[in-house]
C-alpha cells in the first residue's frame, strides 16, 4: 500500500483509528501473532515511526483493539423486542442473528477470539478480558429481565453465564467448520433445550 502524502494531517485519535483499522485488516489475514507494527503501518499507508507515536507498543494497541472490538460486537448484539415472543423463540432468534452476523462477516470475529486468548494469559491484558466478559454477561441478563422470566435473580445470573457460554461454543465452532447447517441446526437445539429447563424452573 503507498504511503500518505507528508502534507496529510490527521488528528491523534484519527491515526490510532487508522492503525486500529489497519490491525485488524492484517491480523484478519496472518493472524494476530504474525502481526508485526511494520505490516500494521505498511497496511495503513503511513511511516513505521507513526505506530510509536500513536502507541506505547504494540501490546497497547492490541489493548485498545480488544476493546473497540468488544463494543461494536455488544453495540449489535441482543437487539431484539422480547414483546410477542416466548423465552425460547426469542432465544432462538438472538442466538442465530449473532451467528448469521459471524457468517457474514468472519475476520473481526476470528482476530476478536484470538485477543481475547491472547489477553487470558497476558497479566497486562487479563483485567480486559475479565471487562469483556461482564460486559457481554450484563448484556445477557438485561436481556432476561425484559423477558420477566419468573426466576430468583442467583438463577438468571447463571443462566446468563451459561448462555454466555453457549453462544461463545457456537460461534468457535462454526469459525473453525465453516458448517452453516450444522452451526444452525445446533443453535436451535441449544435455544429448544435452555428454554425447556428455564420453563421446568418457573416458579
Amino acid at each position: 500500500m503507498s504511503t500518505e502524502p507528508a502534507t496529510a494531517r490527521r488528528s491523534l485519535n484519527e491515526r490510532r483509528q487508522q492503525l486500529l483499522d489497519a490491525a485488524l485488516e492484517v491480523m484478519s489475514e496472518r493472524g494476530v501473532a504474525a502481526t508485526t507494527t511494520r505490516a500494521i503501518t505498511e497496511a495503513a499507508g503511513v511511516p513505521q515511526g507513526m505506530f510509536h507515536y500513536c502507541f506505547d507498543s504494540k501490546r497497547a494497541l492490541l489493548h485498545d483493539l480488544l476493546e473497540r472490538e468488544c463494543e461494536s460486537a455488544m453495540a449489535v448484539a441482543w437487539q431484539l423486542d422480547p414483546a410477542g415472543d416466548t423465552f425460547t423463540v426469542g432465544l432462538g432468534k438472538a442466538v442465530q442473528a449473532q451467528l448469521a452476523r459471524v457468517r457474514a462477516v468472519p475476520g473481526p470475529y476470528l482476530v476478536l477470539a484470538e485477543l481475547t486468548v491472547a489477553a487470558r494469559t497476558d497479566p497486562d491484558l487479563l483485567e480486559l478480558s475479565r471487562w469483556e466478559h461482564r460486559q457481554y454477561a450484563d448484556l445477557v441478563m438485561e436481556q432476561l429481565r425484559r423477558w420477566k422470566l419468573d426466576l430468583p435473580e442467583g438463577e438468571l445470573e447463571s443462566l446468563a453465564v451459561v448462555i454466555l457460554a453457549g453462544i461463545e461454543g457456537l460461534t468457535d465452532a462454526w469459525l473453525t467448520t465453516r458448517d452453516d447447517e450444522a452451526s444452525i441446526a445446533a443453535a436451535e437445539l441449544f435455544a429448544s433445550g435452555i428454554g425447556a429447563l428455564v420453563e421446568s424452573r418457573q416458579a
